[in-house]
């Protein structure tokens, strides 16, 4: 059998740009185009000043969350209709404002809307648990139809055959797809920049990144131009983006969801070994992310998906303890600046004083697992990427060149099966890690989950890359991870100047937290990483309603 092979425009890159610019700004209706000032450093209010939405569009796209909003749906206060057609607008706002979309259907969405509600009409039922809820999508989710350029211009207007199963199951679930949004070049750097579409915009400051790769979704799902979406996950792509927006996410572990017919910057089938990447949801509350995980293992995704197991969403016994928790403070590279250690402190002191058990932990053979993971990173020397730009003239990004990965020497597949097995052995290290907590708490059995920055550092200035192993460990671990906001940056207590750096990257770190600069991430949101031993999602999420409630969140 031949391998795949990803269908390719053979003309100048900056030819194919300009066309795609063009298709993407006509597919928003003329009376949907707005004016504003681009200027201001926040564009958060932008959705309610420019005057498109109606009240009810507004209230429908800023007062929910997913959960909420479609109770609202299912007691038919509101039609699939209404609310496709407040995101569809509101995504559309976003777009002109930030720069966060690369394929738009909005035509397709309104039509399975109208649809769902003939459907609900005639039977008094909902189509499914999702029924008439609008998600957007990452564009290396395959919509049939519709182009997945992933940040790559040779790949405009090769439209794809079929669905991602992913999307297929949302279909069949009830949901409404309607966009996909921005990514890197190559989606393994931190800035969602590319030749195509360019550069995208942190809706909470100018001066800020949208982070990736994931970062068209972050920013549209921080403007509320969608509840939630499906992004992927394979150094930290689903959740510093998350970060550095103030919203939820998790990284599920491998084979708990459908990651079939997905398109990436690898050679086809490179994404089956090494470290896995998963697809993830991305939403504005913890529970809209349970909420995908759960109603998506319930629809049995291993029977459409080779890569999926047999995951059955078990809901896992009362604790009948007290949660225990293992907290991990340093990245071993960097110090963590001081408002993500203050709330950090603070989240625990909260904690401890509700009868939760701490433990301290380290971010146990740290810079052996980065290494690792790194190594597969690279496995191909980043031939693939650079065939695929070479196809249109197209050149390899500023973000690319500084991210200090590609192009690199090429390995063979002896040094890969290596990589595999200090993989294998790094794995079973940290088995034996957790299991030893048992060790340290009050129970005598291992943590539940685990507390920590997903970076050591506050969310940094767009293009200047900075590494921190509290991310990519938990993928070359495969372990599920939820980022959830815990607070936000306070001069009052934070204006702090640390000492020396204790690295290179910590020299970088550092000046992000310069007196000159500090000024920008004023009341910024700060977020933390839950993190579970793999595949107990479940579990994982037994432990963040529990922290939940201590914190005083419903969401």
């Amino acid at each position: 059998m031949k391998p795949v092979t990803f269908p390719v425009t053979r003309k100048p890159y900056e030819e194919l740009a300009a066309a795609k610019l063009a298709e993407r700004d006509e597919r928003i209706p003329k009376e949907w185009k707005i004016e504003f000032n681009p200027e201001p450093a926040n564009l958060l209010s932008l959705a309610r000043d420019c005057g498109l939405l109606t009240e009810q569009e507004f209230e429908i796209t800023e007062n929910y969350d997913s959960v909420g909003l479609l109770q609202e749906i299912f007691t038919g206060n509101y039609s699939a209709i209404e609310v496709t057609t407040a995101f569809c607008k509101r995504s559309a706002i976003a777009q002109q404002a930030l720069n966060c979309l690369t394929e738009i259907f909005y035509d397709k969405a309104l039509e399975r809307a109208k649809w769902l509600d003939d459907e609900f009409k005639r039977t008094g039922k909902p189509v499914g648990p999702l029924h008439g809820l609008p998600i957007c999508l990452k564009d290396s989710v395959n919509v049939k139809g519709y182009d997945s350029v992933v940040g790559i211009a040779a790949y405009a207007f090769q439209p794809e055959k079929e669905n991602s199963v992913i999307v297929d199951l949302l279909e069949q679930l009830g949901a409404i797809i309607y966009v996909k949004t921005n990514v890197p070049q190559s989606m393994m750097v931190p800035d969602t920049d590319n030749n195509v579409f360019g550069v995208t915009r942190n809706p909470i400051h100018k001066e800020i990144t949208a982070s990736g790769s994931s970062g068209g979704l972050a920013a549209l799902i921080k403007f509320r131009g969608a509840l939630c979406g499906i992004g992927t996950d394979v150094g930290g792509s689903i959740r510093v983006p998350a970060y550095t927006h103030g919203i939820y996410a998790i990284k599920p572990s491998s084979g708990r969801l459908p990651y079939h017919n997905m398109k990436g910057y690898l050679e086809p089938g490179a994404e089956t070994v090494g470290v896995l990447c998963v697809n993830a949801p991305m939403a504005v509350s913890y529970r809209d992310c349970e909420l995908i995980m759960r109603v998506i293992a319930d629809a049995e995704p291993w029977l459409y998906d080779p890569s999926c197991q047999y995951l059955p969403w078990i809901k896992p016994a009362p604790l009948g303890r007290p949660l225990a928790l293992g907290i991990i403070r340093s990245d071993t590279e960097n110090q963590t600046l001081p408002p993500v250690a203050r709330v950090l402190n603070e989240t625990v002191d909260k904690l401890k004083t509700s009868g939760v058990d701490i433990v301290e932990l380290e971010l146990y053979k740290a810079e052996e697992i980065s290494d690792n993971a790194v190594d597969f990173f690279t496995v191909d020397g980043g031939d693939f990427l650079v065939s695929q730009c070479e196809i249109t003239g197209e050149p390899l990004t500023k973000t690319v060149q500084n991210g200090g990965m590609y192009p690199c020497d090429k390995k063979g597949i002896s040094e890969f099966h290596a990589y595999s097995s200090v993989r294998a052995e790094l794995q079973r290290d940290w088995l034996k890690y957790w299991e030893n907590t048992k060790f340290k708490t009050k129970s005598g059995k291992p943590v539940d989950a685990i507390l920590a920055p997903i970076q050591a550092f506050t969310p940094r200035p767009d293009g200047f890359l900075i590494r921190s192993h509290f991310s990519r460990t938990f993928n070359l671990l495969d372990y599920p991870g939820i980022i959830f906001p815990a607070g936000k940056v306070d001069f009052a207590k934070d204006d702090i100047d640390l000492g020396e750096p204790i690295s290179p990257m910590d020299a970088r770190s550092l000046s992000t937290w310069d007196k000159s600069v500090r000024y920008r991430l004023a009341d910024f949101p700060i977020g933390l990483h839950l993190i579970g031993q793999r595949q107990m999602e479940p579990k994982l999420f037994q432990s963040m309603d529990e922290i939940s409630k201590i914190l005083g969140t419903t969401q």
